[in-house]
C-alpha cells in the first residue's frame, strides 16, 4: 500500500472510532482528558505520533482553547458585527492572495513548474480582474487553488517532521513544519508587508474563516484526534 492510500485509510479509521465514541458518551465533561487504559487499548495504533512534549502540548492545547473561547472568538464576533460581510470577504480574499505567493514560490523550491504556472496565474488574474484581490476572480473563473508551504517543501526534500507541537494561539504543528512557517514569513518580515495594523485584521479574517471549534470534536480524547488529523493531513499534502 502507498503512502497516501495508507494515511487515508487511517483518517477512516480515526473518524470512525471517534464516531462510535462520541455517540456512546457525549456526556464527558472534558474532551481533552488523556485516554483512560481501556480506550488507550480500544484505538491502540490508530493515534500513535512521536509527541515527546505531551505534557507541554497538551497544556498549551488547554491554553488555547480557553484564549480562543474568551478572547479570540469574541474578537472575531465583534469584527463580524462592526464590519460589513462584503468587506470582509475582500479581506479573506486578500489574504488568500498574499499566501499565493508562498505556494507560488515553494512550487518553484519543489520543481512543480506547472503548479507554480497555474499559481502565478492566479495572483496575475485576482490582481487585475480581481481588483488588487479583493474578489476571487480566479476561482470564478475555474483556476484551482492549491497550498504549498516551506513545512512541504522541506518533506519533499526528506525532512522528517519530527516532534509534534502544539503552538500558542496558532495550533498545531510539528518541528519541521513550524520552522517551515518562519521561513515562509521571512519575505514579509523583510519587505515589512503587510504592515503591523493589518496583521490582527489578518489573523480576525482568518479565525472567521476557519471552521474549528474547540469542543466540537466531542469526548473523550479530543487532543489525540486534533493531533492525529493534522499528521495525516501534512503527510498528504507533502506527498501530492
Amino acid at each position: 500500500m502507498t503512502r497516501r492510500p495508507r494515511t487515508l485509510a487511517l483518517v477512516a479509521a480515526l473518524v470512525l472510532v471517534w464516531t462510535s465514541s462520541a455517540l456512546a458518551d457525549d456526556s464527558d465533561p472534558n474532551p481533552l482528558r488523556r485516554l483512560t487504559f481501556e480506550e488507550a487499548q480500544e484505538t491502540e495504533g490508530i493515534f500513535d505520533a512521536y509527541d515527546p512534549w505531551e505534557g507541554m502540548n497538551r497544556r498549551t492545547y488547554v491554553f488555547n482553547a480557553r484564549f480562543d473561547q474568551y478572547l479570540y472568538l469574541p474578537a472575531v464576533r465583534g469584527w463580524e458585527f462592526v464590519i460589513p460581510k462584503l468587506a470582509r470577504t475582500g479581506v479573506w480574499n486578500l489574504v488568500k492572495t498574499l499566501r499565493d505567493a508562498t505556494t507560488f514560490a515553494n512550487s518553484v523550491l519543489q520543481l512543480k513548474p506547472r503548479r507554480a504556472a497555474s499559481t502565478l496565474g492566479r495572483i496575475g488574474v485576482n490582481l487585475t480582474a480581481g481588483v488588487l484581490g479583493l474578489w476571487d476572480a480566479a476561482t470564478h473563473f475555474g483556476m484551482p487553488r492549491y497550498i504549498e508551504d516551506f513545512g512541504q517543501t522541506l518533506g519533499r526534500y526528506r525532512v522528517p517532521a519530527g516532534a509534534y507541537f502544539v503552538v500558542p494561539v496558532l495550533g498545531p504543528s510539528s518541528v519541521r513544519d513550524f520552522s517551515g512557517d518562519l521561513i515562509d514569513r521571512i519575505p514579509f518580515l523583510l519587505l515589512r508587508f503587510p504592515p503591523g495594523w493589518a496583521v490582527p485584521i489578518e489573523a480576525l479574517s482568518t479565525r472567521e474563516n476557519t471552521a474549528f471549534r474547540y469542543g466540537d470534536l466531542g469526548p473523550p480524547f479530543e487532543y489525540d484526534v486534533v493531533r492525529t488529523l493534522f499528521l495525516a493531513q501534512r503527510e498528504i499534502l507533502v506527498a501530492d
